[in-house]
């Protein structure tokens, strides 16, 4: 699978590890929104495909897990897509590269709070959502309502 060739493919391949690991940890509604984050991201068949053709691909063992790419180096600059450009806000976006710089968000997190937030439906996200949100996500709080659309997330005081 070529990620240039099929990006969305990513992104459904990271959802559905982020779902299995949440019902590894003893999540059992991981799946219930499975559906509802995949419709959010809108690929088209071809992503879909892709996606299928490499989860068979290392179900096959034709893509042993020891050969897949560990992903970008610690100095990789992370640069935003189009929706995430429309998404976030010039502080926002600036406040979690720094936070990704500073390494208080490893490269998972960081994409967790991307994820979220781009989806959250707030135009732009303010800093103090992506504040909120990476806090939470740095911190592994979990809530009951993880597809929250107004962004509220409580934390723990």
């Amino acid at each position: 699978m070529s990620s240039r060739a099929h990006p969305e493919a990513l992104h459904i391949l990271r959802l559905l590890g982020e779902r299995l690991e949440a019902w590894a940890d003893g999540d059992s509604e991981a799946f219930e929104t499975a559906g509802e984050r995949l419709a959010a991201l809108g690929p088209d068949a071809a992503d879909l495909a892709a996606a299928v053709a490499a989860l068979r691909a290392l179900a096959d063992g034709d893509a042993p897990v020891a050969e897949l790419p560990a992903g970008p180096g610690g100095a990789a600059h992370r640069v935003a897509s189009d929706e995430e450009r429309l998404a976030f806000g010039p502080a926002a976006w600036g406040f979690l590269l720094e936070l990704r710089r500073r390494g208080d968000l490893d490269a998972g997190q960081f994409e967790r709070v991307v994820d979220e937030l781009t989806h959250a439906g707030v135009r732009p996200v303010p800093v103090e959502l992506a504040q909120v949100v990476a806090a939470r996500v740095a911190l592994a709080i979990e809530t009951d309502d993880e597809e929250n659309a107004n962004g509220e997330v409580e934390l723990p005081h």
